[in-house]
């Protein structure tokens, strides 16, 4: 079963625990991020958003009633698919548990997100890669508790944009750290004093960064953890960043002072 094949017969098999989540509704947000959105201001969006470190935004951003019935979607998903032995499609090379969402019907109600509701932050935050022109999206949810993945290496999104909002549900541990922007060319360099931080993750908070701004999470302690994750792209841009220097955003000073792979071995 190729994967077009696998979303047709999930879509028309699956029996939807909460059907009304597919349709995107203003009430899986909070109220602030709403007004945020229909103001639509720079100044506006700005004020909804903690900056805490140079490309990295904070804001609330989903409702407790929706991270909760979204994570109850996703276990009666797996539960629905592990008793027809169907197979799973992870999110990516990297997560060994979590689903697709676009898989479960959720393509539409993602595209939207994206267009609506991400856009007006990435066209004010990051408009030199594509923040403005966003078009394609890839979104997923990612799972961690003891005795399944429980951390995330050091690496950076295939996406122009990333959207991460924590669902929930008890946890602890499990912060997201960030090691500097990158371009393609200087992504495996050092981290220069002052890039590396940490971010604690909060139920129905989201955090937004370039895809290449390289991070990780680090490993959960106890309970569990899932988080949306929405991979935004620009056909428009291109992924331009990986052929170029940007030096309105790389924080390596010098393009011609990489090290090789031999060198990056030995750091090592």
């Amino acid at each position: 079963m190729d994967y077009q094949d696998y979303c047709d017969h999930v879509r028309k098999h699956y029996p939807r625990l909460h059907p009304h989540l597919v349709t995107l509704r203003e009430t899986i947000f909070t109220w602030p991020f709403v007004q945020s959105v229909r103001v639509g201001t720079p100044k506006e969006l700005r004020a909804l958003c903690r900056e805490v470190q140079r490309g990295v935004y904070v804001f609330d951003m989903l409702a407790p009633e929706f991270c909760r019935e979204l994570v109850e979607e996703i276990e009666h998903f797996e539960q629905w698919r592990t008793a027809l032995d169907l197979p799973a499609v992870r999110p990516n090379t990297m997560n060994n548990y979590g689903v697709v969402l676009d898989a479960m019907g959720f393509d539409s109600f993602l595209h939207q997100m994206m267009t609506e509701y991400v856009t007006p932050f990435s066209s004010l935050f990051y408009p030199d890669v594509g923040g403005d022109s966003l078009d394609v999206h890839h979104g997923f949810i990612v799972e961690y508790e003891l005795g399944k993945d429980t951390q995330l290496g050091f690496h950076v999104d295939a996406s122009d944009v990333t959207l991460n909002v924590c669902l929930g549900k008890e946890f602890t541990g499990g912060e997201l750290f960030f090691h500097g922007m990158r371009c393609g060319i200087c992504q495996h360099t050092q981290p220069l004093p002052g890039e590396t931080f940490e971010i604690g993750h909060v139920p129905g908070q989201a955090i937004l960064h370039r895809g290449n701004h390289r991070h990780g999470a680090r490993p959960i302690t106890g309970g569990e953890r899932y988080n949306l994750i929405l991979w935004c792209y620009s056909t428009d841009f291109g992924h331009r960043q990986q052929m170029e220097h940007r030096t309105e955003w790389c924080g390596w000073p010098d393009p011609n002072d990489v090290p090789t792979e031999e060198e990056e071995a030995e750091v090592a």
